[in-house]
């Protein structure tokens, strides 16, 4: 115990001691300033400037709000920039916008044009089919997206139709179709 008392009371030790005890006052200070801007701009997505190094959530509440300000293009770029970051929950959530973005614009499509506009209706509904399928798989529980999953699956067109064959006639040998020199010669 003795010896204890004595190592502890050594400067260099000591010293030691409060310069890791200083770094760790120093970087809990700096995540507090993160965090509080953070939530700053949580507030006020429409501040938030994306690129590369932007935290996801944050990337997160932009593309959510470009959503509901009615640009859709841009937020499901920015959805596609952050679907294999953060845990479990954060991507369900992710895929879960994702695909009801695109379920909301094929719907809009579906009511305005109706079949006219067929193709581009079938591929947005099998994306929003896969994204909510892959938001479920993450979270089971999410009945948010069951219910969006059950909608996309009952506004899906009807397969167009084959145009069926009207021919009629018989194959015939090959040599009685192709042409022929045209009788009377030089």
């Amino acid at each position: 115990m003795e010896r204890l008392t004595r190592t502890l009371q050594s400067p260099w030790l000591l010293g030691g001691l409060l310069l890791i005890c200083l770094a760790g006052a120093i970087q809990a200070g700096i995540q507090l300033i993160t965090i509080k801007r953070h939530n700053e701009l949580l507030l006020e997505p429409d501040q938030i400037e994306t690129n590369r190094d932007t935290d996801p959530v944050l990337v997160f509440a932009k593309a959510h709000q470009l959503q509901q300000a009615g640009d859709p293009l841009e937020a499901i770029r920015l959805y596609g920039g952050i679907l294999q970051q953060g845990d479990a929950h954060f991507r369900a959530r992710v895929r879960y916008n994702l695909g009801t973005l695109y379920l909301r614009d094929a719907a809009k499509l579906w009511k305005e044009r109706g079949l006219l506009e067929y193709v581009r209706i079938n591929t947005l509904l099998s994306a929003a089919k896969d994204n909510l399928r892959e938001s479920l798989a993450l979270e089971p529980g999410q009945w948010d997206a069951r219910y969006n999953l059950e909608y996309a699956y009952r506004i899906t067109p009807p397969p167009k139709e084959r145009p069926k064959n009207d021919f009629q006639g018989s194959k015939g040998s090959v040599f009685a179709t192709l042409p022929t020199i045209p009788g009377g010669g030089p």
